[in-house]
């Protein structure tokens, strides 16, 4: 069974926000209520090769900047077995352009005919490059459900609507 540090993962996070802070980057959108999606690669999940992965959130905007927000995130992977979660959806915008967002919920999937409930956690990590309402980036999810961990490496398409 896998067993996630949290230590280890908010290291993990200071290091690439330190690293990402090198960089020069002007933050100039609202992120009051901002559509999202990413689309990537899920490679080996559940033993079976890669897969598609899809990520899917509304967040509205809080404070003063909007650098916090909370909203909705629906995720897939697109496998042999249906994998699906929604999700809470917090996050942190930095200034620098890189956001951190963790999204605790429940998955639904199936297994040999079996329809199957758990708790699931994500862990989301993109880097934003504006271009006026729009944004787009690198992105890095971790996914951690029912003793399982999967990875998707992919790209982050956001907007901001008012």
């Amino acid at each position: 069974m896998f067993q996630v540090s949290l230590s280890k993962l908010f290291f993990l996070f200071f290091w690439i926000n330190i690293l990402f802070s090198q960089i020069d980057h002007k933050h100039s959108h609202g992120h009051n209520n901002e559509i999202g999606m990413a689309i990537g690669l899920v490679p080996g999940h559940e033993g079976e090769g890669n897969n598609v992965g899809l990520h899917l959130h509304y967040v509205k905007g809080l404070g003063e900047h909007n650098h916090f927000g909370l909203g909705l995130s629906l995720e897939t992977i697109f496998d042999v077995h249906p994998h699906n979660s929604i999700s809470l959806l917090g996050l942190y915008h930095f200034d620098n352009g890189f956001t951190m967002a963790y999204a605790p919920g429940i998955l639904f999937s199936e297994h040999d005919g079996n329809s199957e409930t758990h708790f699931t956690q994500h862990f989301e990590f993109y880097y934003e490059i504006e271009l006026d309402k729009f944004h787009l980036g690198p992105q890095f999810d971790i996914g951690i459900e029912d003793g399982d961990l999967h990875y998707m490496f992919g790209v982050h398409f956001g907007i901001d609507i008012n």
